[in-house]
């Protein structure tokens, strides 16, 4: 079976977060060492978390490029956690959180779609 369009567009809405997340934790660690954190060794710790994180989303990313029914959930749950952060944050920084929020749900309605939970088996 070819791989669905829509699967397309989730694997890309995946990685897209992934990117943001690599984005962000190179940034901790930038950040800890040219700066004046509060506690560099957590600023350290935590841009290094969130590069593993990124990581893992890439994987899911891959997995959702090649039809693997396991990244479906990976996928719902980095979109679900980015929805709740989003509207939690909104108020703090609304040109980020509007985006992080409008990603999260596309990303739930593609792999939500039918042709790509046929394309993953069903769910």
């Amino acid at each position: 079976m070819q791989r669905p369009r829509s699967l397309d567009v989730a694997a890309g809405l995946v990685a897209l977060q992934a990117l943001a997340l690599a984005a962000w934790g190179v940034g901790e660690i930038v950040r800890a060492l040219t700066g004046t954190p509060n506690d560099e060794g957590t600023a350290l710790l935590l841009g290094a978390v969130v590069l593993v994180y990124a990581a893992g989303v890439f994987l899911a990313a891959r997995g959702l490029w090649m039809v693997k029914r396991w990244a479906q959930t990976p996928a719902y749950l980095v979109s679900f956690f980015a929805i709740v952060i989003g509207i939690g944050q909104i108020h703090t920084l609304p040109v980020l959180m509007v985006p992080l929020i409008l990603v999260g749900a596309a990303t739930i309605v593609a792999v939500s779609w039918p042709t790509s939970r046929d394309a993953l088996g069903g769910i």
